[in-house]
């Protein structure tokens, strides 16, 4: 049986501690819940990420609070 995600990131340069390699992102309720080749699974929406970066959160550590 296919696995069903709320949203799936299709294709995209996943960046992350290993390197980056071109994996899909299946997210289920707002949380990562497998990162791989996600080919027969089925979601609600689906975004083409060929040719884009999918990165974590990124944090600007050269910003100035006041």
């Amino acid at each position: 049986m296919a696995k069903t995600f709320d949203l799936i990131l299709k294709g995209g340069a996943v960046v992350n501690h290993d390197g980056e390699a071109h994996r899909d992102v299946g997210v289920t309720n707002g949380v990562i819940a497998e990162i791989g080749n996600l080919g027969a699974a089925s979601a609600g929406e689906t975004i083409d990420c060929r040719g884009l970066h999918v990165l974590p959160g990124v944090i600007d550590t050269q910003v100035h609070f006041r």
